[in-house]
């Protein structure tokens, strides 16, 4: 049966479960069961995967009622989190307008990167503030989160945070890591040389920290922007990484890191952690 691989049960939708929650009943609101009902032209009988990508349990669920909409519910387990000491991904970006914008959000969603962070260097194009109306944008994107993540079968929550200066997010962000993609590539590590030097990374054991590829703007990162790069750099939290010597537009070079993180970096990181750590 075409559709999601599994159901988003979000705030609007109501579930009923025993004390011990293996079982209950699932109610639909309005989006779910427009889905099901109207797309899906479910009938009774028929069985879909559900998530609450708030605890990040999962459950089967069986249609038994069309009217009301109403499917019995069977808990099937936690989905596992991060292993000891495995980082997350995040995404930190100049802010892209309309179509680029909503692309990278769904990559993101579908690569498995944890965060996406919208910051402001001196050559950003676009500048979002409160005052701009953010709050509308991060309701469409939350809506593009969920879609996306119930067609990829994702159980947990992509997080979009509000946009912040440049500075100020790397100030917040002293104890995690930084892959800054740089246009530059005379100090930079190709990517190969990025994937051997963060296999050798101690990150068992440490409290768990997020591993974030930063993208600029359009025009490149400036001379005031590089000058917040020394200090994260001789504390060896932020590493200089190239592309290539092919010219990227911002769209490009982001959708090009961050699936590098996602399909990349994120399964060896899996590895490392399970002690199974690839060969250089």
């Amino acid at each position: 049966m075409p559709g999601p691989k599994i159901f988003w049960i979000e705030p609007e939708d109501r579930k009923d479960l025993s004390p011990d929650g293996g079982h209950g009943r699932l109610y639909p609101g309005r989006t779910m069961t427009r889905h099901i009902l109207a797309s899906l032209r479910s009938i009774e009988g028929d069985s879909f995967r559900f998530s609450d990508p708030d605890t990040g349990k999962t459950y089967a669920g069986t249609l038994m009622s069309r009217d009301p909409c109403m499917l019995e519910l069977k808990f099937l387990g936690d989905f596992p989190g991060p292993a000891s000491g495995q980082p997350r991904l995040g995404i930190a970006f100049s802010p892209l307008k309309g179509d680029a914008l909503t692309a990278v959000v769904s990559m993101a969603v579908m690569s498995g990167i944890s965060c996406l962070q919208p910051v402001m260097s001196e050559r950003s194009v676009v500048r979002w503030s409160e005052k701009d109306g953010w709050a509308a944008k991060e309701n469409r994107f939350s809506g593009i989160v969920r879609e996306k993540s119930q067609l990829s079968g994702r159980t947990d929550r992509l997080v979009l945070e509000k946009p912040l200066p440049l500075g100020t997010f790397l100030k917040n962000r002293s104890k995690d890591l930084f892959l800054w993609f740089d246009e530059d590539p005379g100090h930079s590590l190709t990517l190969p040389e990025t994937l051997v030097k963060f296999r050798d990374l101690p990150f068992s054991g440490q409290t768990q920290r997020t591993v974030w590829v930063v993208v600029g703007p359009e025009g490149g990162w400036s001379g005031k922007d590089r000058e917040m790069l020394p200090e994260p750099e001789r504390e060896g939290r932020l590493f200089r990484v190239t592309l290539g010597e092919r010219t990227f537009s911002a769209e490009m070079a982001l959708q090009a890191s961050g699936a590098f993180l996602g399909t990349v970096l994120g399964p060896m990181f899996s590895l490392v952690s399970a002690g199974k750590v690839p060969s250089a």
